[in-house]
């Protein structure tokens, strides 16, 4: 029986963060309750996957997850429970079930409701410790009740915390990022994901921030700043006690997220709710992104709901219904380029054995003149049968990558 990881996206918010591209707004009228009907609903479908897949991780992200009221999350991960407990007949256990929360929307009683029905593992949006930082970036919370929130956590028995930081802020200092990271360190909090700003189109951030309007001396005194934090960043978590196990993550020893780690081995994974991304079979697909259309289908009767699921001709384990869009049967070449893209994020790297049997090639020869150009460059090294980026090497892992590809 494979592993298999499950994703279910809660796309609600209190109020949409200014740089935030992702699939979430504020809901409005029954829109929440008709969606927790609807993704319930579908989950009770994967069914058809248990016989084949024993989960392995959750991770419940969004949006807002803790948005919620007491009992929905809960109702959610025992509807999962059951669907692949009756089907397989095992035992439910996945090594790690994490959910995003926000600061100021979770309180005891709520952690405590995640705590009992499986959660082991919450993920907190800080994003920064300033607050004019956080007014910039359009948080709802102020540093304070990231506090609050971690200290309701550990109350509530999670001795396993993330919290996500962003770095490269227009404005943003050394100084202002250092103060971040030591009021962070303060709580010895066992994971911590940092990543660098990226200002996407099509968010409000976008017109205040638009980098094309910048001088060239503007942009390079921000790029210099944005490369000197994430420098200043790496030497600070090392020596907290933190390793960087992959470009943006650090975890302290035996805490590295086990879910997103299957997303970097190419591992299979089923994307459940609005938008939600999957890969079984070397096959991706994901969910439509119109809430009126998932809600329609999935609130339909049972019997009328789910008739359209058959098995796809492109594998037999895979199944197929109106709202997969997207579907892409990867070729043997586009798997490979994926692993050496995802493979070269980690500091681990890639193993060739691994990357050899899988697809019957030889890595080293057929990647001989990226390796080679890299490697006499100082930003690659193989060793004990991975090839992995240097310290220097993973500071310019994009060029690398592209190389390859």
């Amino acid at each position: 029986m494979q592993d298999l990881s499950i994703y279910i996206h809660i796309p609600f918010c209190v109020r949409k963060c200014l740089y935030c591209d992702f699939l979430s707004d504020k809901p409005s009228g029954n829109g929440m309750s008709e969606y927790a009907f609807a993704l319930i609903n579908e989950i009770k479908q994967a069914g058809v996957y248990a016989e084949n897949y024993n989960v392995g991780t959750v991770f419940i992200g969004g949006g807002t997850p803790s948005i919620y009221g007491h009992g929905v999350i809960s109702d959610i991960i025992n509807t999962l429970r059951e669907t692949f407990e009756n089907v397989r007949k095992g035992s439910y256990a996945p090594s790690e079930v994490t959910i995003e929360c926000n600061p100021g929307t979770v309180d005891t009683d709520k952690l405590a409701e995640y705590k009992k029905c499986g959660v082991n593992r919450i993920s907190l949006g800080l994003q920064s410790a300033n607050y004019e930082e956080l007014k910039m970036l359009g948080r709802i919370h102020r540093y304070e009740d990231w506090v609050n929130s971690v200290a309701a956590a550990r109350k509530a028995g999670f001795d396993n915390i993330n919290v996500d930081l962003i770095s490269g802020l227009p404005r943003q200092s050394r100084e202002s990022f250092s103060d971040t990271l030591r009021r962070v360190l303060e709580h010895e909090t066992e994971h911590i994901s940092v990543y660098s700003l990226i200002v996407e189109k099509n968010t409000p951030f976008y017109d205040m921030y638009n980098p094309d309007n910048m001088t060239d001396e503007q942009y390079d005194e921000w790029e210099r700043e944005d490369r000197a934090i994430y420098d200043m960043t790496y030497d600070t978590l090392l020596s907290g006690g933190y390793n960087r196990y992959e470009i943006s993550n650090y975890a302290k020893p035996g805490f590295e997220c086990r879910h997103n780690l299957v997303y970097w081995d190419r591992g299979d994974y089923l994307g459940f709710g609005l938008g939600s991304s999957s890969m079984i079979d070397d096959i991706r697909f994901k969910n439509c992104i119109s809430l009126k259309k998932y809600i329609d289908y999935y609130t339909q009767p049972d019997a009328d709901a789910f008739k359209n699921l058959t098995v796809s001709p492109l594998s037999d384990k895979f199944y197929t219904n109106p709202l997969y869009e997207e579907v892409q049967k990867l070729t043997r070449e586009e798997q490979m380029l994926e692993h050496i893209m995802l493979g070269l994020r980690k500091t681990a790297g890639i193993d060739i054995n691994e990357f050899n049997e899988r697809y019957e090639t030889d890595f080293l020869k057929k990647y001989d003149r990226q390796v080679k150009k890299w490697t006499d460059a100082g930003m690659l090294v193989i060793k004990r049968g991975k090839v992995c980026c240097t310290h220097r090497g993973l500071n310019v892992s994009n060029g690398i990558i592209v190389d390859f590809i």
